[in-house]
Formats: structure tokens, C-alpha cells, sequence
């Protein structure tokens, strides 16, 4: 099975750290293709006795540059067993993080505008270490209404790189009737492999500015509406406890989506924050969307802000 996304948008975001050109808070707009533009390959056999051998890989490409790198994103291999439940290995994000870190930005579409700072990957608006994805290998099972998630993340104790660690990103979930919920658990490693080691030039390994999270989430669907809310806290590596709390609603009107999401984060009695997030979607056809979001990190000369709309379509 192949799926591919293309799309492109136009951004314009502030700037957080200022240059001999452009100061904090001043505004820079690019046409990107960023984030919106992947090919997936994937296939599931199942055997006579109904196990599944699963494999999965994804390419994430910018077509708006020219001669410009494609880079693996989730890839995945392993095997599905009746009752035992799944196991898989390679390099994708956590289940932990698809369903309680990023609950808030379900409804958004574009590459950066529609999220607010989200748990463990973000300090003070600014983008870090400390996802909980990467190269890992997860067990998953589900029965009736419940579901069980444990992915195991590969990394280092320190800057040596020597000494192995691994993190833990425990997640259950839970539903009934349109209400789904989940609660998740996870310690990071000191160094986490970094899947932009390619792209960037900064290599296969960075440190960790978190040493552990723990999140709940759940979101409800009534008829053409959704609404989420999160509660999450972490720990940093000097033992700071930063939490963030927030709800987002998506409405459905015909072709249209609406979307809107708001969230408190306290980084500490000097670094306390509201966040906005805000978009509008409009099916064109069958998998074309075109859309616009803007968000607001309520930091200093509005540092990080942006707004963006494009298109995306899927085949």
C-alpha cells in the first residue's frame, strides 16, 4: 500500500533570537513545503494461524527546493499475534506522544502554526530535546476497551555515548462510549537518537532537557464536535517541575473545520504563559484541503508566533 501527501503553505512567523539582520520579534515569511510533503510504504501479511508481519516505511521531502534530501520518518518492522498483541521495532513516534503529548493539535493540518508548546518536546516556547519517540521498540495490545502501549527508547547516559540507557513510555487507554482517555508515564535516556541528525548536520545524538513526564488526556465526540484536554508535568534535568494544562475543540460544519486550542504552562513563577492556537480547513474535493491556522506562545515581542495557510492533498 502507498499513500503520499503534497501540499505547500506560506508562513509567516516571529523571530525568537534576533541576527545582525533581524531583531526579536520581527517578522520572516517563506513559502515552504515542509511537513506536509511524505510518501508511506506499508504492508501487512497474515498467515494461517493469523499472525501479521508488519512493515512500514515513510520519506518526508520538501518539493518547493530544488535537489533537496529526502529523510526516513516512521519506519517500522514486526509482528501482530492474536491475543499477545503487537511488537514492533524501529523508529517512530511513541505512542505516548501521538495520544497524550500532541492531544491538543489533532485538528490542525499545517507544519507548525496550529501548536502550542507541546509536553517534553519544548522549553519556554523554544524547540528541544526531550521527545519521546526515536528509535525504540513498542508492545501494544488491546482488549474490549482498554489498550496498552510500552515503547522502549535506545539512548546514552552522557556525552561519552558509551553507556546505553533507555527510556520508558508507559501509556493506557481507555474508552467508553464517545469519551476516550488516556493516561501516560515515560523517563527519557541523558542522549536520545535524533531522527533530524541527517537534515540538520548535528549528528545522530542529543541530550535530554527532561528526565521524566507524566500526562493525562481525553477528548469526547459529540455528533460534528470534538473536544480534547490535557493535564501534563515534567521534570527537567535540574529537577524543575514545568506543567501545562489545556483544552482544543474542533467543529465540523459541511465541508468546513474549525479549530481552536488553549493552554496555561508554567515554566517556573517567572516563565508563566497563556498559548492560542486557531484554524479553519475547507475540503476542495475528496483528500484536497486547503486551510490557514495562526498561533500565539504569549512570549516576549511575540517571539515564535505565525501564521500560515496552504494546501495539502493526499493519494
Amino acid at each position: 500500500e502507498a499513500n503520499i501527501d503534497v501540499g505547500a503553505y506560506f508562513q509567516q512567523i516571529k523571530n525568537s533570537t534576533g541576527t545582525s539582520l533581524i531583531g526579536v520579534g520581527q517578522t520572516t515569511s517563506s513559502v515552504l513545503g515542509a511537513g506536509l510533503n511524505q510518501i508511506q510504504f506499508k504492508s501487512t501479511k497474515t498467515l494461517p494461524n493469523g499472525v501479521k508481519i508488519i512493515g512500514q516505511i515513510e520519506l518526508d521531502f520538501d518539493p518547493l527546493q530544488d535537489n533537496y534530501p529526502a529523510w526516513t520518518d516512521d519506519t517500522k518492522v514486526g509482528v501482530d499475534i492474536p491475543v499477545w498483541g503487537r511488537l514492533t521495532a524501529g523508529q517512530w513516534d511513541s505512542f505516548m506522544e501521538d495520544n497524550v503529548n500532541e492531544a491538543l493539535g489533532f485538528w490542525g493540518i499545517g507544519d507548525t502554526a496550529a501548536f502550542v508548546d507541546e509536553p517534553l518536546a519544548y522549553v519556554k516556547g523554544a524547540s528541544s530535546a526531550g521527545s519521546v519517540d526515536s528509535k525504540h521498540i513498542q508492545y501494544y495490545n488491546k482488549y474490549e476497551d482498554f489498550e496498552l502501549a510500552i515503547d522502549l527508547n535506545a539512548g546514552y547516559v552522557d556525552t561519552n555515548m558509551v553507556t546505553p540507557m533507555y527510556g520508558v513510555a508507559t501509556t493506557l487507554g481507555y474508552k467508553i462510549g464517545d469519551l476516550q482517555m488516556y493516561l501516560g508515564s515515560a523517563t527519557l535516556p541523558g542522549w536520545y537518537a535524533n531522527a533530524d541528525g541527517a537534515k540538520t548536520g548535528t549528528g545522530s545524538y542529543k541530550p535530554n532537557v527532561y528526565t521524566n513526564g507524566t500526562g493525562f488526556t481525553a477528548n469526547y465526540t459529540l455528533g460534528n464536535t470534538k473536544v480534547a484536554g490535557l493535564i501534563f508535568q515534567a521534570q527537567t534535568l535540574k529537577a524543575e517541575l514545568y506543567n501545562i494544562g489545556g483544552f482544543a475543540v474542533q467543529q465540523t460544519i459541511d465541508a468546513w473545520k474549525l479549530g481552536f486550542t488553549m493552554q496555561k504552562v508554567d515554566y517556573g513563577s517567572t516563565d508563566q504563559y497563556t498559548q492560542y492556537g486557531v484554524g479553519a480547513n475547507y475540503t476542495l474535493i475528496k483528500n484536497a484541503t486547503v486551510f490557514f491556522e495562526a498561533k500565539s506562545l504569549g512570549l516576549s515581542s511575540g517571539a515564535n508566533d505565525a501564521m500560515e495557510f496552504g494546501m495539502k492533498y493526499t493519494f
